[in-house]
């Protein structure tokens, strides 16, 4: 009984005296327990740019390549025969055969006149009369005392002529003139007659982490980039491409320059970031023939931080703030050096594609928390040639 009393005084002395702190944060918790948020999964920007990219450069070849090998040849010469051209020898004429026309006449025939025209291959006779009818109208009479195909002989003789050709072709001089003595040598094109400019549109997926940290992401981006061809080898390439950069870090990596303290210190950042991306690389062809090149590029990139969103996650049950969003504040020039090896393979002279291989590795801190941030990935381009033919 003493034990069941103290236990009553100990809550009539509780409830008599209620001095308990008011916290607003377990009041959020309770609301947010009683009426959890459904998360809904958002499909990331970076696949559907990457998607959209891939489907813009497939639909540029496609509209653009003009296949060299179905061109016809123009200047493909016919040979023919002199022999054959100058003497044309006719079916079944074992000599030369020769034969006199009939000559036709307006006027009268003279009566009881005959012609009569031989084959001097004694193939064939003709025999042409005169033949008076009651009507007085002259009528030609064919005696052929032998050969049946007298008439198509007659018909066909003057063809055996040469003097019209009607093949006009076959009659031109294709040939000028033929070079005497040693060729001279071939001379390459000079390239900075007209300076050319290649146009790419590309698109770069790449795995993005803070180094240390040893957790990478799949980011991404696409953009446009302009090359200006200096030399043979040497080129110089500047663009800009918009960039999804996501990565996670330990809290002892992110060190933004603030003086907020936190009362319960976060365990991992999840970051997100809109960026842009603006490279100034010079390239140097290493390898290159009629189809394919190779290059090697390297240069400083500067990043343009246009979003930047932080989300902060805790070991214990108490939860600090959530997240942390900043915008148009950090711009880091010529920060982000560049390394790449880019295999380019011509489609005809104005269109080719590439991949190229890059890293980008920070010389200074990026962004609101100060990371050391580095990407690794690929870019895939198409390329146009804006003037001029491609060597």
């Amino acid at each position: 009984m003493k034990e069941g009393k103290d236990i009553d005084k100990l809550f009539k002395d509780g409830l008599g005296n209620p001095d308990l702190p008011f916290n607003d944060l377990d009041w959020d918790n309770l609301e947010e327990r009683l009426h959890p948020k459904p998360k809904r999964r958002v499909v990331p920007v970076v696949w559907l740019a990457a998607v959209a990219g891939i489907a813009a450069m497939l639909l540029i070849v496609f509209l653009l390549v003009k296949p060299l090998d179905n061109q016809p040849d123009a200047n493909k010469v016919v040979k023919t025969d002199k022999g054959e051209k100058n003497n044309p020898k006719p079916e079944n004429n074992a000599g030369k055969a020769t034969e006199t026309p009939l000559k036709q006449n307006d006027g009268m025939v003279n009566k009881d006149s005959a012609v009569v025209a031989t084959n001097e291959a004694g193939r064939s006779h003709l025999v042409e009369k005169n033949i008076l009818t009651d009507t007085d109208a002259p009528k030609l009479a064919f005696v052929e005392p032998a050969n049946t195909n007298l008439l198509a002989n007659k018909v066909y003789q003057p063809a055996l002529s040469t003097a019209i050709d009607p093949v006009t072709f076959k009659d031109q001089n294709l040939i000028a003139s033929v070079a005497i003595g040693k060729p001279q040598p071939f001379k390459e094109p000079v390239l900075n007659k007209k300076p050319r400019l290649v146009l790419s549109i590309l698109a770069a997926p790449d795995l993005t982490s803070v180094q240390k940290s040893g957790t990478s992401n799949l980011s991404g981006g696409f953009g446009v980039e302009a090359t200006y061809i200096l030399s043979k080898k040497l080129s110089v390439t500047t663009g800009a491409t918009y960039a999804k950069k996501i990565y996670d870090s330990d809290f002892s990596l992110y060190r933004p320059n603030t003086n907020y303290v936190f009362k319960i210190i976060p365990s991992n950042i999840h970051a997100n970031c809109d960026v842009i991306d603006i490279p100034l690389n010079v390239n140097y062809k290493v390898f290159g023939n009629s189809r394919n090149a190779i290059s090697v590029s390297t240069g400083l990139s500067s990043y343009l931080m246009l979003k930047e969103k932080y989300s902060y996650s805790y070991d214990g049950a108490y939860q600090g703030p959530q997240e942390y969003e900043v915008r148009g504040r950090n711009q880091h020039y010529l920060g982000i050096a560049n390394i790449g090896v880019e295999f380019q393979h011509k489609i005809n002279n104005n269109l080719s594609i590439s991949a190229k291989p890059f890293m980008k590795i920070p010389l200074t801190d990026i962004g609101y928390g100060n990371s050391r941030l580095s990407s690794t990935g690929v870019a895939v381009s198409v390329n146009m040639n804006l003037f001029g033919k491609g060597n």
